[in-house]
Parts: structure tokens; C-alpha cells; sequence
């Protein structure tokens, strides 16, 4: 049996430190089980340390011989998701924004069902102290243990190209799935699953309201803040109203999978995240809050309730399986990636127009599963909502975000030029002192400048790195230009400084010091240096990841069981260009899609771009080369878009999304833009003058406009509808429009309209805005 080791680096989560005894005892057991263990470590992912088909073949006969019943079978595409991301990574220093108190006490044993979320009380959660965990050690990993997804059976998913036989076998199987997810913690380790069973008993001492609506099943992950179980949803189908969460997403979205109820009679798993009571009251309600804020969002996991029981808390989300980012960065084709990037730059997209930045993109954080190439933005642990700066010493060069520019742009009136310049020439000749002229002072005595700086090491932006005060979405975006650099040199992870002065010493021997200079003075800031490898101009992105990755416009090795080699419409598409050469005859490509995605596989007509792995050019087309070429040329103009040092001038995520790497498919006109399925914030959107916040009850809210009884009896009779009553309302005493308004008051999820499309409060004849 192959040794499964994780490679010590920043990633690893089980170097993770921790502030809580009970996740402390995780580790030490776990640890412990690992030093029993043979092998060396490796700094790179472990992916190629180990025969794959060989572990897959053993997991298999060991999943069989402890479940007879295992089918082995592919999940049902809604009930097969894993939630494993936790409170991994996090860095912060700043105090998070301030939330209005509730008015009146909140019974301890109140809870929040589905269909209304409340805020919850922080002050009965007990006088915790934050400083524990906004002045956290940088040098502590705060990374969660994920269930190694190799303990699954592996071959389950597997797709034999050539054995349509055994396809069919496969998918007869799905209707086990559900039983099969049940089945996890018994494939797992004996002592492993007599830990897991003893936690799970305690979560249901503490939290009894949890064992009449959820029946909890096998732990996920734990972090430091945080465990995340897998449960069934025993209410799922009659007892709540799930429409808030699951949204109405139509089916030409790629969310749409988010929107369709599970089918009456199934299994709903879901995930429960334990917040645990370290924790500051103040960052579990920033969490919710923003959770509930981002319902309907696309590709975010969304919040289906909350509550909790004395200084217990618990958050209950739908459960989403993936993979280890480790076992398919290597091997995902690149229309894998391209999915990737859309399910994540619409999250981001979604997230940043209702002011709020994740600041923790990276791929522990973002749930994709590589079967069918659908992607979940999740933890919002250290999430913020963009604002104003706290103060007006050393403010930024750039305004903050707003709906036009959601980057901000430049300003310059009433800012003082010539002492800008004067800054900048004293930081320059620094630089060409000797090093005990350059750095910074051991004890600075200048006024501190304070900002968020929460994230994960190697993911910072330049300007949170310079403590930006005005930070915007845009450092996302830097952090998802840092995935798409791993994709791209085939390593992970890249950066990995000890603070951040190493970490802006990292990014500039990339981009060299002129840039640099910009960045600095954008945001107030000066940089000066005499590090010989620190060159004036530095290099491009795509030179970078030539000289890290030689090969990168060699095909890479794809693995069959990830999308799109592993869909139907692939394997129909390869076999219709198997008959067309047989009978000679010109080859054409459809545009096979994803059933759950809007994604399209190939995105071009040639036939080598069907499957450039297996199949050969014709004369007349590209050469599988040349496609290939083309397709990374574009990803390296993208990647040079999102890790522009400017953040300003850096891609928003929409604009990420038009660009011509993940453009939709010219084949493929059904999926629209982009603009046609973005989910509007409240307020926003066709039917936006029909919502409003209740002054009083500060409640979302809608009118809608109800048929007059006296235009229903005209239409009954060939009527136009018009009302002939008199209406005495707050307008006087006027003719009946054939119509009167009511309101009704929204809970988080409901009335967001989505594209050009009106919120399904606000469709059908009786709004004009409607008639096109």
C-alpha cells in the first residue's frame, strides 16, 4: 500500500497550530497515527508519490469487504457534495466592523428555522476576549484537517473510455449513492471512527436541538475555530421552506444546480459547522450576517439556518463534495480549469457587488469538484463589507469601490504632488545606499498605521501587504491570480513567506522595483530596497511560470474521471469523430455541455480541439499544438490582468469572465452573457423601485400589486381589466388602476431578481416594466 503523506509546507493542515484544547487533541492523535507511518515527505503535492490505480484497486476490496453493499457508484449530482473547508490560514489584526445590537433579549433556547434567521445574541455567548485571535502569531497555520479524500473509494468515479458496458453498470448504481454517503465514517479507520462517534455524541449533548432535525453522520474537518460534520436533513421535505436558500436560479445559469429541490423521498445531506466558544461573538455574527447577506449568490455556499444553545453555535449549510485541491491541479484539462475560474470569479462577482470581500480565497476555501466541474466559494470567516477609511492619516492615492468601478479609480485633488515626488526621489536614493540605510526603523516611533490584514500567507495582495485603508474585492481577485499560477507552473504552493515584508520582497522579485514604487505611492506608501535580485524592471508573469514550469506548453497528463473526459457527451462526441474518419468524412465537433454547467467542451469547431489528447490534426485545422499554445497564450494574458500590481487597474471579476479564456463558447450562443444570470442585490435589478427597507422594522421588503376584484369581473366578461371602481387612497380619491398593492416583508434569499429577469415577486402582465 502506497504511503499518504502531506508535505510540510504553509498548506499542510496539520501543522496548523491551535487555540482550542479539544482541536489540540486532534492533532496530537492524529499525528501520532502518522509517525506509525512510513515514508519521507515531499514539497511538492503528493499526487504523483503514490500508484494511484494501485491505492484506488485496494480502497476499493477494503470498501467492499467492511460494506458488502458498496456499490461503488457515482453520486447523484445533488445529493454528492462535501463541505470540508474550515477556518484554516487566518491572520487578522483589525477589529471587524460593528453590527447594530438586537433589540430585546433572545431566548438561549430560541431557533432559527429556515424560513426566518435571526441574529444572534453575542452577549449571551459569554465576555470573550478577541485579542486571542485578531494578534495571532504569523508564523501559526490555522488550517483545518480534511477528510483525506483517498479513504473514499476512488474507483468509484472512475470512467473507463472505452467500456460503455461498465459506464452503464456505474450509472444503474447512482440510486445508492445516498446510502453510500451515509457510509463514509465506516471506511475510515476503527479508532479514527471511535473519536469521530464520541465528538458527534458530545455535539448532540451540547446542542440537543440538533438531534430532532438532523441525524449526524461523520465529521468532515475541524480547525481551529471550527468542525464541520456531515448530516441528513430530516425535515428537509416537509417540514421547512427551503426556497430562501435554494433560490430561482433558471436553468441556463450555471447556479441552476442550487435552485432545484432535491426529489421527494431522498436523502439531503447537509454540513453543520460547530463554531467553537474561543471564538469572538463579534466574528461568528460578521459571519452570519454575511452569509445571510450573500443568499442567492452564485457558487457560494449558502446559509440554510443558524442558532444556537447557551455559548454553543452552529451554522447548518448544504453539504458540497470535492476533492483535495492536490489530487487534480495537475491533471485537470484545461476546460477543467476554465470551469474552475467561472464558478469562481461569479462567486466573486456576486459576493463583491453586495460590498463584501471574501479576503481568504484560496483553494482550501474553494469546494470544486472535478466530476462535474462545479465550484463553491465557502468560510467567510474572515469576510468584511468594503468601507469607508477609518482615518485620514496616510489615505490612499485611489478612491474606494463603487458600481461603476468597483476597483476604485485615481485621485489626485488635494493631494500634495510635490511632496509625493519628494518621497519618492528620498526612497530611491535609499535604495542605493549601503544596507544599514535601508529598511525599517527597529523602534519606529511614527504613527502606526492600522488595516485588515486578514488572510492566508501567499494569497496577499500588494495593498494589503502596504496596509491599504480603502481595500476593495480586488484583492480576491490577486488571490485567485495566485490559484490560476499554480494550474500554470504545476506547483503549490509558491509563496511562502514568513511576514509580510519577505512577502513583499517575494512579489517584487517578480515584478521588479519600479512597479513596486507605484504600488507603494497608490497607497501612501513608500518602498525602497537594495536587494541585488530586486531588479528596476523585474519580469512578466509568463515568464515566471516558463521558468518554473518548462514544459508548460506540453499537453499535460489528463486524468479520465474529471470533467469533461468523464461525461457523456464527451464520449459521444469522441465516438462520432471515430465515424467520421472511418467513413472519411469531414470532421465537425459539437458542443457537448455539462448538464449541471453552462460549460461547453470544446470551445472551438476544430476536431483537435475535441480531444487534442486523442485524436490527431487534419490537414485542414490547428494542430493540437497550436491550440494548445493558444489556449495558454490566453491564460497567461489573463493571469497578467489579475496580478497587476495596480489594484486599481487590476480585472474586476466580470471582467475576468469576458475575457477570452473564459468567455462562453462561441459554439454554444444558449449560455448568454455573464450579465444575463447575475443575481441583482436587493434593491437592485428590473423590478429595484419595488423594493424597499421598512423604516421602522429596518425589514426587507417588496410591493407587489394584486388584480382589483372589479377588473378580474371585467376581463371575465372581454373586458381590458380596467377597473371601474373608485380607489380612496393616500393618492385621493382616483379611478381604480385595476390593480391595488400590498407589501410583504422578505427574509434573506427572496426578491432577488436575477439578470433582466424581475425577482418572482414582480412577473406577469400587472408590472410595466415587464412589457417589452
Amino acid at each position: 500500500m502506497a504511503t499518504i503523506l502531506l508535505s510540510h509546507h504553509s498548506s499542510n493542515p496539520l501543522e496548523a497550530g491551535s487555540s482550542d484544547a479539544l482541536n489540540a487533541a486532534y492533532l496530537k492523535q492524529y499525528n501520532a497515527a502518522q509517525a506509525q507511518r512510513s515514508g519521507s515527505a515531499d514539497s511538492d503535492d503528493p499526487i504523483h508519490g503514490y500508484n494511484v490505480a494501485e491505492t484506488t484497486t485496494m480502497q476499493r476490496r477494503t470498501a467492499r469487504h467492511v460494506l458488502p453493499g458498496f456499490s461503488g457508484a457515482r453520486s447523484s449530482m445533488y445529493t454528492r457534495n462535501m463541505f470540508v473547508n474550515l477556518d484554516d490560514e487566518m491572520e487578522s489584526e483589525d477589529e471587524l466592523s460593528a453590527f447594530r445590537d438586537d433589540d430585546g433579549d433572545m431566548n438561549e433556547e430560541a431557533t432559527v428555522k429556515k424560513k426566518k434567521l435571526e441574529v444572534i445574541d453575542v452577549d449571551a455567548l459569554g465576555d470573550r476576549n478577541d485579542d486571542d485571535h485578531e494578534d495571532e502569531d504569523e508564523d501559526e497555520d490555522e488550517e483545518e484537517q480534511e477528510m483525506d479524500p483517498r479513504l473514499i473509494d476512488e474507483d468509484a468515479d472512475m470512467v473507463d473510455l472505452e467500456d460503455d458496458e461498465d459506464h452503464s453498470d456505474a450509472e444503474s448504481s447512482t440510486a445508492n449513492s445516498s446510502s453510500d454517503e451515509e457510509k463514509t465514517l465506516q471506511l475510515k479507520p476503527s479508532d479514527e471512527q471511535e473519536e469521530i462517534t464520541e465528538e458527534i455524541e458530545e455535539l448532540l449533548n451540547v446542542v440537543p436541538q440538533l438531534r430532532s432535525d438532523y441525524r449526524i453522520i461523520d465529521r468532515l474537518g475541524t480547525g481551529t475555530f471550527s468542525s464541520v460534520y456531515k448530516a441528513l436533513d430530516l425535515g428537509y421535505h416537509e417540514k421547512w421552506d427551503n426556497t430562501p436558500y435554494e433560490g430561482h436560479h433558471p436553468p441556463q445559469s450555471s447556479a441552476h444546480y442550487q435552485s432545484v429541490p432535491h426529489t421527494e423521498g431522498s436523502r439531503v445531506f447537509v454540513a453543520i459547522k460547530r463554531i467553537y466558544v474561543t471564538s469572538s461573538p463579534e466574528r461568528i455574527r460578521n459571519e452570519i450576517s454575511i452569509l445571510e447577506d450573500c443568499r442567492g449568490c452564485r457558487h457560494v455556499s449558502q446559509l440554510i439556518t443558524a442558532f444556537r444553545h447557551e455559548d454553543q453555535v452552529v451554522v447548518i449549510m448544504p453539504y458540497q463534495r470535492s476533492e483535495d485541491f492536490r489530487d487534480f491541479y495537475r491533471t485537470l484539462s484545461i476546460q477543467g480549469i476554465k470551469s474552475y475560474f467561472r464558478c469562481m470569479f461569479r462567486a466573486l462577482r456576486d459576493v463583491h457587488s453586495r460590498g463584501i470581500i471574501h479576503r481568504d480565497v484560496k483553494p482550501a476555501n474553494f469546494l470544486f469538484d472535478p466530476r462535474t466541474g462545479i465550484g463553491t466559494l465557502c468560510d467567510f470567516g474572515l469576510a468584511s463589507r468594503m468601507s469607508a477609511p477609518a482615518s485620514v492619516h496616510g489615505i490612499c492615492l485611489h478612491t474606494g469601490t463603487t458600481d461603476k468601478l468597483p476597483h476604485g479609480s485615481y485621485r489626485m485633488d488635494g493631494m500634495d504632488k510635490i511632496g509625493i515626488k519628494a518621497k519618492q526621489t528620498e526612497a530611491r536614493n535609499k535604495s542605493a545606499t549601503p544596507s544599514d540605510k535601508v529598511g525599517y526603523l527597529e523602534k519606529d516611533t511614527r504613527p502606526t498605521s492600522k488595516a485588515n490584514r486578514a488572510g492566508t500567507r501567499g494569497f496577499r495582495a500588494p495593498e494589503v501587504l502596504l496596509k491599504c485603508g480603502e481595500q476593495t474585492g480586488a484583492i480576491d481577485v490577486w488571490a485567485a491570480g495566485i490559484i490560476l499560477l499554480f494550474f500554470l507552473t504545476n506547483k503549490f504552493p509558491l509563496f511562502q513567506s514568513n511576514d509580510d515584508i519577505e512577502a513583499l520582497m517575494e512579489i517584487a522579485v517578480i515584478l521588479g522595483r519600479k512597479q513596486m514604487e507605484k504600488a507603494a505611492t497608490l497607497h501612501a506608501r513608500t518602498f525602497a530596497t537594495n536587494v541585488p535580485s530586486i531588479t528596476q524592471e523585474g519580469i512578466s508573469w509568463r515568464l515566471f511560470v516558463e521558468k518554473q514550469n518548462p514544459d508548460i506548453y506540453k499537453p499535460r497528463k489528463l486524468d479520465p474521471r474529471w470533467y469533461p473526459h468523464n461525461s457523456p457527451a464527451y464520449r459521444m462526441q469522441q465516438e462520432q469523430i471515430r465515424h467520421q474518419r472511418a467513413a472519411d468524412v469531414p470532421l465537425t465537433c459539437s458542443s457537448p455541455t455539462s448538464a449541471h454547467t453552462t460549460l461547453t467542451f470544446p470551445e472551438s469547431s476544430s476536431p483537435t480541439a475535441c480531444n487534442s489528447r486523442f485524436s490527431s490534426p487534419s490537414p485542414s485545422s490547428k494542430s493540437a499544438e497550436q491550440e494548445l499554445r493558444e489556449q495558454i497564450d490566453s491564460a497567461f494574458d489573463l493571469l497578467e490582468g489579475l496580478m497587476n500590481c495596480d489594484s486599481v487597474k487590476r480585472f474586476t471579476p466580470r471582467e475576468a469572465l469576458y475575457h477570452p479564456f473564459l468567455a462562453s463558447s462561441p459554439d454554444a450562443p444558449e449560455e448568454g452573457e455573464d450579465d444575463d444570470w447575475v443575481p441583482w442585490r436587493f434593491g437592485k435589478g428590473r423590478c429595484g423601485r419595488m423594493h424597499f427597507v421598512d423604516e421602522v422594522t429596518e425589514v426587507p421588503s417588496v410591493r407587489v400589486r394584486v388584480r382589483c376584484e372589479c377588473a378580474a369581473q371585467e376581463e371575465a366578461v372581454g373586458g381590458k381589466g380596467k377597473g371601474k371602481c373608485q380607489r380612496n387612497d393616500d393618492q385621493g380619491v382616483r379611478e381604480c388602476p385595476g390593480y391595488f398593492e400590498e407589501v410583504i416583508h422578505l427574509v434573506a434569499g427572496e426578491g432577488v431578481a436575477i439578470g433582466n429577469e424581475s425577482c418572482e415577486f414582480h412577473r406577469g402582465p400587472l408590472y410595466e416594466f415587464n412589457h417589452r
